[in-house]
């Protein structure tokens, strides 16, 4: 899949920094390219003025690199704007993201900003599902006792962390890997956090060091099953809240960028219920047995470590041109429900980044980005959810097939149960009465990843 990041910075002069050149050079925060020369439009010819990890914003709020943030923050008085569109793979069920955002910046003092980043438009593809044979959450199974215990051990969903409630229409929808998916599109979060400044190099110290903390608010509601699921990404709908550290460390024209961060992940309320039943039962009394037993979608926190470089490559008719390098590790950790083959993402991104000769407030820039591992392309996969003897169990989701949904669910319906009208519902027995609706393949299933290999473009603009 192609990928295409274009980022705006806007910074805005505060009114004291239009009084003179003077006045603007005695006031300039240290961390900011270097001032302008009088009567120019544009910053100095300093090379260092136009280093990507000091002249651009990053797409996820604040002054960085493309992904990676640096430590420094936007001078005192300026304000800075940007636009972005991302694309990347998240595995299982290769799932791909296209982010369309934007994000402000401001900087409230010499070592403080406070950035807001937006995602009005956000569309999640689908390739590498099985929702049969691995029944999308929030999921009600009822368990048969009779005449032997039908309870399944082993992964029973498989979803990508960021998109847990991820679904399509089985029964109507042609996946064909890679391209041919299940699109869902609806609006992203809002990011709001701070940045502080804790050592500068600027100031004399060894490296450059500093904190950032952000809220993340979905504004999609999350879909919970429903019918309409082109109208919805998958997400659990729930806030996060995160912390990071960052470093930089400088050589002349080179800086490389380290970021350490925690995410915390909110679980949504719903993930999986199971009622008890008796199959050998008809009355409602006897059939249902004891109350339903809930548990809730736990999903896995965020450890993630990022670097950043960017230094001179070469140059072109006496322009300089920057190389940019980034790589990503994110660990899920902490509790979680079990899901089939859970993939910690490792990412990397080379790439060149070049100043107009005639505009050098603009600058245009294109990276490779690659994603290391996936969830296994190629191997076979077998679903959890089948009796000792290897009979599939009965999944009547409405999204896998409506007129078995119908069926069966009268059937519990006449005996008493409750059968949700979103979601999936799954029949585990080991009763040969029913034998007849079973319909999850028990066989191996090719596992689909092939997404991960991206190119990016991006621009930056920046007025100072």
């Amino acid at each position: 899949m192609g990928v295409f990041i274009a980022g705006m910075a806007v910074a805005l002069p505060s009114p004291a920094r239009a009084q003179g050149a003077d006045a603007a050079n005695a006031n300039a925060d240290p961390a900011d390219p270097a001032p302008k020369q009088p009567g120019s439009t544009i910053p100095s010819a300093d090379p260092r003025s136009y280093r990507p990890s000091d002249f651009n914003l990053s797409v996820l709020g604040g002054r960085g690199l493309l992904q990676t943030r640096s430590p420094y923050t936007l001078g005192a008085g300026k304000f800075a704007v940007g636009g972005s569109a991302l694309n990347f793979d998240r595995n299982p069920g290769d799932v791909d993201f296209f982010n369309f955002g934007f994000q402000i910046a401001l900087g409230i003092s010499r070592r403080a900003e406070v950035f807001l980043r937006a995602s009005p438009v956000v569309r999640t593809n689908s390739v590498g599902q099985d929702p049969v044979g691995f029944p999308v959450p929030p999921l009600t199974q009822f368990v048969d006792t009779y005449p032997t215990s039908a309870t399944r051990l082993g992964p029973q969903f498989l979803f990508a962390q960021e998109v847990p409630f991820k679904s399509y229409d089985a029964w109507n929808v042609i996946i064909d890997p890679p391209g041919h998916g299940a699109f869902g599109q609806s609006s992203g979060d809002i990011v709001i956090g701070g940045k502080f400044n804790v050592l500068s190099e600027d100031r004399r110290n060894r490296f450059g060091l500093g904190v950032r903390g952000y809220v993340e608010i979905p504004t999609e509601t999350p879909n919970d099953g429903s019918k309409h699921w082109r109208q919805f990404t998958g997400v659990s709908g729930k806030t996060n809240t995160g912390v990071e550290l960052l470093a930089a460390k400088r050589f002349r024209y080179t800086e490389l960028l380290v970021n350490v961060g925690y995410k915390h992940v909110g679980d949504p309320s719903r993930g999986l219920e199971v009622q008890y039943v008796d199959s050998s039962r008809t009355e409602p009394g006897e059939f249902l047995v004891g109350p339903p037993e809930e548990v809730k979608l736990d999903l896995h926190d965020q450890l993630a470590f990022s670097t950043g470089l960017s230094l001179p490559a070469f140059a072109i008719m006496r322009q300089q041109v920057w190389f940019i390098g980034e790589f990503d590790y994110t660990r899920y950790i902490a509790s979680g429900v079990p899901v089939e083959r859970l993939v910690h993402p490792v990412e990397m991104r080379l790439g060149l980044q070049v100043n107009f000769p005639w505009y050098k407030a603009l600058a245009l820039g294109m990276a490779f980005q690659l994603l290391f591992n996936n969830a296994g392309d190629g191997d076979m996969r077998t679903t959890f959810l089948r009796t000792p003897d290897g009979r599939g169990d009965i999944n009547f989701s409405e999204n896998v097939d409506p007129a078995l949904a119908a069926e069966v669910g009268a059937f519990f319906t006449s005996r008493g149960a409750s059968v949700p009208t979103s979601g999936s519902t799954v029949f585990s027995t080991n009763n040969a009465a029913f034998d007849g609706w079973r319909n999850i393949n028990t066989g191996p299933q090719r596992i689909v990843a092939q997404g991960g290999g991206n190119i990016l473009a991006f621009i930056t603009w920046r007025v100072h």
